[in-house]
């Protein structure tokens, strides 16, 4: 054999050598992605089973006005029915991540009930919904979300409201009117308020409480609540005021 074929041979295995080592080095990455990505997946699913594990309560969030009712107008237009929705569907989501079992008395703008006796009739069936929850799971509260109004603009603020013979919605008002001057009534607190005429309060059977989320009449105030910071802020203190009730009543 010559020594040019010899030197060519030669070549072709340093050649093939460097090939052989490139296809090792791109299958070794493949394998080492795809080990990771299998990692992944089941960490992702321990993930998602963690956030849809309930922890046993419930929590009827009831959007008041709907349909043909606004509510409240505000000072530059804004109707309290929207704002109601906007809050409850954003404080479900919260509870839900939480692990809580979450009804809404109504998901779109409407009024609910018959026609006929529209206000009473609206009352009735979110009344309805609320006792059929609490029928169903006997550790579940309601919360009836409002916006506010008053004569002088100045006024502002949220605050709790309980029917004055339950003592456990007096704890759910205390419990989330603190989260609430906490978060939302910063220098100007708040203190819960006892009632004894509320249709809402009275009629259902769980511990229940109205919480009038700020004030309509107050143009600065109007603004905020129909954004989302002040919304989320809203949700969050309400949510938490939730957690610290459940912790503390073992008798539920």
């Amino acid at each position: 054999m010559s020594v040019e074929l010899k030197q060519h041979e030669k070549k072709l295995e340093w050649i093939m050598g460097g090939v052989l080592i490139i296809l090792v080095t791109v299958i070794a990455l493949s394998m080492g992605s795809f080990l990771s990505k299998n990692k992944e997946v089941p960490m992702k699913k321990q993930a998602e089973r963690v956030t849809k594990e309930k922890n046993g309560f419930c929590v009827v969030i009831d959007p008041g006005h709907g349909g043909k009712d606004p509510g409240k107008v505000g000072v530059q237009g804004t109707l309290e029915k929207d704002v109601n929705l906007q809050i409850a569907k954003k404080l479900k989501r919260n509870l839900e991540v939480k692990g809580y079992e979450v009804y809404l008395t109504r998901e779109e703008d409407v009024h609910l009930g018959a026609v006929r006796f529209r206000k009473i009739a609206d009352l009735n069936e979110r009344c309805e919904i609320i006792n059929n929850c609490h029928e169903k799971n006997q550790k579940s509260i309601m919360i009836s979300i409002h916006q506010n109004s008053f004569e002088k603009e100045n006024v502002s603020g949220a605050q709790c409201f309980y029917y004055h013979l339950s003592e456990k919605g007096k704890k759910l008002a205390e419990g989330i009117q603190n989260h609430l001057n906490e978060k939302i009534n910063v220098g100007k607190e708040k203190k819960i308020k006892r009632n004894d005429n509320y249709y809402m309060l009275i009629n259902s059977d769980c511990p229940g409480v109205i919480i009038e989320c700020g004030f309509l009449s107050n143009p600065s105030e109007e603004e905020q609540l129909k954004g989302e910071e002040h919304q989320n802020l809203l949700s969050e203190s309400i949510s938490l005021g939730i957690d610290e009730f459940f912790r503390k009543r073992a008798d539920l």
